[in-house]
């Protein structure tokens, strides 16, 4: 069982804290520090968030989610204990942010993905966590504090988000038993939770997948798809580069894939990456030869190189990572 006693002292100890998450935030990172947020505010401890990146649209249901602030916000702003939730790496939260919020007493780092590095002063690392917010959920109940219905619903949120609606092989028998206690102690329909976190999408973002979709490549033995999209796609349909989103999930579905990859060009012209797998390859292992990291099944990377030539060494690297599998499982 995981060691909470550390942590857990820190909120008797100090007054002041301040929360992040890792870039371009999904579910799980903003339902886990809004969770963490709420719970700490209830017990009356001075709580400010800071993101790198803006809420997405599609989670400004959740509550609280306008306390977060921006880069700027942070200006002298001191607290005395920084927890980051949901990176893996320090820098993850972006790079000013990791260099002028920094925290008088301790550095926390909570998170659960497997390449995790334990940059904090305390680290509360659970790889075999569903999520983030799972981690949180259990650090307030071993805390003995109530689960409001606000806090339940952000829970619960980003606890969907990461197991992929309860269909990833991280869900457990655990996950639905903590997932049936959020619903009864926040009072929310699920379908509603659902609806706003996936029924939203723009006009734009379809549009970008037809483009996006009009990339597809899948290799000779078609264990490996790939995607990309670029920044004339973007200025075309007058989106961003957040809209690819979700997109390597598509790309996932296609008969015998084992391996996704999607790549969008960013404007500084380094390459944004997007990993899927069925689970013949561990992909994290794969982003991590690209100072990535994620799951064993989705990871995520950035590589300085223009999107065509990251593309192609991408699929090279998971064609080797194929073959070994391959040579694996004969062996």
């Amino acid at each position: 069982m995981p060691n909470y006693s550390a942590l857990l002292s820190l909120f008797d100890r100090y007054h002041s804290f301040a929360l992040s998450t890792h870039i371009n935030p999904d579910g799980d990172a903003i339902g886990s520090e809004l969770a963490l947020y709420t719970f700490l505010t209830e017990i009356g401890k001075s709580v400010k968030v800071f993101n790198t990146d803006a809420v997405p649209k599609n989670y400004k249901f959740l509550p609280c989610w306008e306390i977060i602030e921006g880069v700027k916000a942070v200006d002298t702003y001191r607290p005395e204990v920084l927890v980051v939730l949901d990176a893996s790496a320090l820098e993850r939260i972006g790079k000013t942010l990791s260099k002028t919020l920094l925290p008088i007493h301790k550095l926390v780092n909570i998170d659960h993905h497997a390449t995790a590095e334990a940059f904090g002063d305390i680290n509360l690392i659970m790889p075999s966590a569903s999520s983030t917010s799972e981690i949180v959920y259990k650090l307030i109940k071993h805390y003995q504090g109530a689960i409001g219905k606000a806090c339940a619903l952000c829970l619960y949120t980003g606890l969907m988000f990461d197991t992929g609606c309860f269909r990833y092989s991280n869900t457990t028998a655990e996950t639905h038993r903590i997932a049936a206690e959020l619903i009864e102690v926040g009072e929310f329909a699920p379908d509603e939770v659902y609806q706003n976190v996936y029924e939203q999408l723009p006009v734009a973002k379809l549009r970008l997948l037809s483009e996006v979709l009009g990339t597809l490549q899948v290799t000779h033995d078609r264990k490996i798809a790939s995607v990309y999209a670029t920044q004339e796609m973007f200025r075309k349909i007058g989106t961003k580069a957040d809209a690819v989103e979700g997109i390597v999930n598509q790309i996932q579905s296609i008969a015998g894939v084992e391996v996704a990859i999607c790549v969008s060009e960013m404007t500084d012209r380094s390459t944004k990456v997007s990993l899927r797998s069925r689970g013949h390859v561990d992909v994290s292992k794969l982003a991590a030869e690209f100072k990535g990291g994620g799951h064993a099944r989705a990871a995520g990377c950035r590589i300085v190189a223009p999107y065509l030539t990251a593309l192609t060494t991408l699929v090279q690297t998971a064609q080797r990572y194929m073959d070994q599998s391959s040579s694996e499982y004969t062996d």
